[in-house]
């Protein structure tokens, strides 16, 4: 779906919604948490721990997806459903994709408001609380994301953790939440049309919150709901990892430049003169090897992302 030209609405972590848009009153309503899942065996019994540990006394419901798993995924899930009482496993395998599970997962669902963590990662006991909280003031919000209690040095050196109370950014445009810590009020979802299945290498979130921002809907930045976010740790998975990122950033692009998304060309050739300059990284040590391969796995994907897509987003 390409984004129209219109004017972008300044958006802080700090103001309320649109006037016309009071908050939702979440007392007695349903929440629920959706949780795409495929061949998660290895780390999705953490999770579910997790959420089963969650201090939210109101009503709520989780929604695990399974889009398509042949580990044991599901009868994993299954097994959590005395630990559970609102759990609910919707098979949906008809096509693969983050964001076709999580459109998926809202479909089914029944609560007012949407959460979204995902399989790898380890939310806080307060996290449903945190998030029903924030949601009560902002139609969209993004938790923050901690990354040391699960990951190595190496790992956290190609991905720093942000601030507490930050969106995420890099783009030189609109901030947004990521997918493994986000929630949204269920009439601004359904209004947006839910996330974009077009976005099949990531970035679907992205897109998402750039989305509900041109439309008037800002995004909250909650400090206190927290989840423990996984990163690869093999250094061909994280080089998968970044380049997919890479890859759907021209996409990006062409959806998003009449609404002012810049092109980036300058920020690209200092890039490149970074990994020339550091290339012998690559023998120097784990950490800086991981922290070359990702940076230029990503800039070889924008270059194949900008072949497909036809733009030039370097």
């Amino acid at each position: 779906m390409t984004v129209q030209a219109m004017t972008v609405q300044a958006t802080t972590s700090t103001t309320a919604g649109p006037a016309a848009d009071p908050p939702v009153r979440t007392g007695p309503g349903l929440v629920s948490v959706i949780m795409p899942a495929r061949n998660g065996a290895a780390t999705i019994g953490a999770q579910l721990a997790a959420l089963a540990r969650q201090t939210y006394p109101g009503r709520w419901e989780l929604v695990v997806v399974d889009n398509g798993s042949t580990d044991g995924t599901p009868e994993l899930v299954a097994a959590f459903a005395d630990r559970l009482p609102g759990l609910r496993l919707h098979r949906a395998g008809a096509r693969a994709g983050t964001s076709y599970a999580r459109n998926e997962g809202c479909r089914v669902s029944r609560g007012e408001l949407l959460l979204f963590c995902d399989q790898d990662d380890v939310v806080a006991p307060d996290w449903v609380a945190g998030m029903v909280r924030g949601l009560a003031e902002f139609p969209a919000v993004g938790g923050h994301v901690e990354r040391r209690l699960l990951n190595d040095d190496v790992s956290l050196a190609t991905r720093p953790e942000k601030p507490a109370g930050s969106l995420q950014s890099g783009f030189d445009f609109l901030p947004y939440a990521l997918g493994a810590n986000c929630g949204v009020r269920r009439t601004v979802f359904e209004e947006l049309g839910g996330f974009d299945p077009a976005y099949r290498y990531g970035s679907d979130e992205v897109s998402f919150f750039w989305r509900a921002q041109l439309a008037g809907y800002p995004i909250g930045a909650l400090p206190d709901a927290v989840v423990h976010y996984r990163l690869r740790r093999r250094l061909p998975e994280m080089a998968r990892q970044y380049y997919s990122y890479g890859l759907s950033h021209p996409r990006l692009y062409r959806d998003f430049a009449a609404a002012g998304l810049p092109r980036s060309v300058r920020p690209a050739a200092r890039e490149w003169r970074w990994l020339l300059r550091h290339l012998p990284d690559l023998v120097r040590s784990r950490k800086a090897r991981a922290v070359w391969v990702t940076r230029c796995a990503m800039r070889c994907g924008r270059i194949v992302g900008s072949l497909r897509n036809r733009v030039v987003f370097p």
